[in-house]
C-alpha cells in the first residue's frame, strides 16, 4: 500500500504568537547593540561581572522601567495609578490576579568585551598613569581590608536584545527603548556614563540625526522635554518633562591628557562629559580649589569643608573662610557624599582636621542612605554613528521636609548640621567659587557654567 505525501504550501504566514491562550497578539522588536564605554557591575552579586550571563535581562528590565516612568509620569494623577500602569506593563509580585509582565525580553548572540581587572588610579604617579574615566570608576578601587579592585568589562560587548509585547503597546515601548539607548546604559554608574549603548544597525529609525528639539520630536512624536505639571506625590519621580539638556563637542585625546591611549569617539565623548562634572566640582582651573604645590591642589573653594570644621570643632589647622551656618551645595549632585580630610603635612607633621565624614539626608522618618543624582553625563549616539557629550539634568523635586545633614552614626546626625537642599551658601558667606555667584540652585550654576565656559549648546531647559 502506498502513501501519498501532501506537500505544505511554499509560504505560510507567520504564527500569531500570544503569551497566553486568547491573549493579545505579540510582536517582536530586535536591536543589535554594543556597549561602548566601560561596564561596571550588572551581575547579581555586587562588585562582580557575570562570566556566563554577560548581559542580564533583569538589569535591562530595571532600566526600561525607569525610562518608562521618566517618559510617562505626567500622565498619571497619583502614585497608585502610576504603579498600577507600570506593573501592568512590566510585571509585579504575583497576587490573586497574577503579576506576569506581557513584555518579554531576551538577550541573544552575546559577544563579551575583554575583562579589565587593572588598578583604578585617580591620578598619575609612581604606580602608573591615571585611569581614563576614574572619576566614574572610583567605586571599583581596591578597598581597605584587602578587598581587591572590582573587575569591569572594556568597551566592545555586543548583543542582540529581543523585546516581544502586545502589538498595541509596541510604539510606547519603542520610545522607552529609545530613551534608554540615548540617555541610559547598562550596569552601575550609568548616570556617569558607564555602560553606554550604541546601535549597530537601523540607527536612522532609532537615533537623532543631530541633537535638536526637532529631531527628538521626530523620534518621540512630541516634545518630551516640555515642562508639565505633576501631582505633588509624584514630583520626586525623575522625569524628562522639564529636564535640561546641554550638548557639547568631544575633546581630542591630547585635550583629555590620554595621549598614550587610542580611544574611540564614544570614549572621548564620554570622558568629555564626565570631566565637565569633575572639573566643576574639584579642579583648580575652574576655581573649585586653590592651586597647590606641584600637581597637588590646595584647599577647596566650596563651603562644605569649612562647615564640617566648624561643626566638629576642628578649626585650628585651617582658619575657616566660611561661617558655621550649614550649607551643602554639592548634595544636589546626589547623596551620600563620603570624604576625608588630608591630615598628613608635607613637613611630616599632621593637621588637626576632622575624621572621615558622610553627608546624607533626613526627613520626618529619619536618616536615609541615598538620593540618586538627577544629573546624567554621558556619550549620546547619533544616527550617523557619531557620539556627542551630553549633560541631562532630570526634573525632580526635593523630598518634602528633607534636609541635608552631616551623619554622626547610623541613626543620628550631627546637631545643627541640617540645611535645605539647594542652599548654596549662607547669607554672610563669601562667594569663593565664582559659578555660584548670583545663582539660586546648583542646577542653574552648573548648567550656566557649562554653557558659558565649555560652550555647550542648550537644547532644552
Amino acid at each position: 500500500m502506498s502513501l501519498s505525501v501532501v506537500k505544505p504550501p511554499e509560504a505560510l504566514p507567520e504564527p500569531r504568537r500570544r503569551a497566553v491562550r486568547g491573549g493579545p497578539v505579540l510582536e517582536t522588536v530586535r536591536l543589535d547593540l554594543e556597549l561602548v564605554t566601560p561596564v561596571l557591575g550588572g551581575a547579581a552579586v555586587p562588585r562582580t561581572i557575570d562570566a556566563v550571563d554577560i548581559v542580564r535581562v533583569p538589569s535591562i528590565r530595571g532600566q526600561l522601567r525607569f525610562w518608562w516612568r521618566a517618559l510617562n509620569v505626567q500622565r498619571y494623577v497619583s502614585a497608585k495609578k502610576l504603579y498600577e500602569a507600570e506593573s501592568a506593563l512590566f510585571g509585579r509580585a504575583a497576587d490573586e490576579g497574577g503579576g506576569r509582565s506581557p513584555v518579554e525580553l531576551r538577550v541573544v548572540s552575546v559577544a563579551p568585551g575583554q575583562k579589565d581587572e587593572s588598578e583604578v588610579r585617580l591620578t598619575s604617579g609612581k604606580r602608573g598613569p591615571a585611569t581614563p574615566g576614574a572619576y566614574a570608576l572610583f567605586p571599583a578601587r581596591a578597598e581597605a581590608g584587602g578587598t581587591p579592585t572590582a573587575p569591569r568589562r572594556k568597551p566592545g560587548t555586543g548583543f542582540t536584545l529581543e523585546l516581544r509585547a502586545p502589538k498595541e503597546r509596541l510604539e510606547e515601548l519603542r520610545h522607552v527603548l529609545r530613551a534608554w539607548i540615548l540617555f541610559g546604559g547598562y550596569g552601575s554608574r550609568t548616570r556617569r556614563g558607564l555602560g553606554g549603548l550604541a546601535l549597530v544597525r537601523d540607527r536612522e529609525l532609532w537615533l537623532p540625526r543631530e541633537a535638536s528639539l526637532a529631531e527628538f520630536g521626530r523620534l518621540f512624536g512630541r516634545d518630551v522635554f516640555a515642562p508639565q505639571a505633576v501631582p505633588a506625590e509624584l514630583a520626586q519621580t525623575p522625569r524628562l518633562a522639564g529636564a535640561s539638556l546641554l550638548v557639547g563637542k568631544a575633546l581630542s585625546p591630547a585635550d583629555l591628557d590620554f595621549k598614550d591611549r587610542v580611544m574611540t569617539e564614544a570614549e572621548r565623548a564620554w570622558l568629555t562629559a564626565l570631566h565637565w562634572l569633575r572639573d566643576f566640582r574639584q579642579e583648580t582651573d575652574t576655581g573649585a580649589r586653590e592651586p597647590g604645590a606641584g600637581n597637588r591642589p590646595s584647599i577647596s573653594n566650596w563651603p562644605e569643608a569649612d562647615k564640617i570644621r566648624h561643626l566638629t570643632g576642628k578649626t585650628r589647622s585651617h582658619e575657616p573662610r566660611y561661617g558655621p551656618d550649614p550649607a551643602w551645595p554639592r548634595a544636589a549632585f546626589g547623596l551620600p557624599i563620603v570624604g576625608q580630610f588630608q591630615k598628613k603635612a608635607r613637613d611630616g607633621g599632621t593637621y588637626d582636621e576632622p575624621d572621615p565624614f558622610e553627608l546624607t539626608w533626613k526627613d520626618r522618618e529619619g536618616l536615609h542612605n541615598r538620593l540618586a543624582s538627577p544629573l546624567i553625563v554621558k556619550a549620546m549616539p547619533l544616527a550617523d554613528g557619531q557620539f556627542v557629550p551630553i549633560a541631562l539634568w532630570l526634573a525632580r523635586d526635593w523630598p518634602p521636609h528633607g534636609r541635608v545633614v552631616l551623619r554622626k552614626n547610623k541613626t543620628e546626625d550631627v546637631p545643627k548640621s541640617a540645611a535645605p537642599f539647594d542652599k548654596l551658601l549662607s547669607e554672610k558667606d563669601p562667594v569663593l567659587f565664582p559659578p555660584l555667584r548670583g545663582k539660586t540652585s546648583l542646577r542653574a550654576a552648573f548648567l550656566d557654567w557649562l554653557a558659558s565656559e565649555k560652550k555647550a549648546t542648550r537644547i532644552a531647559g
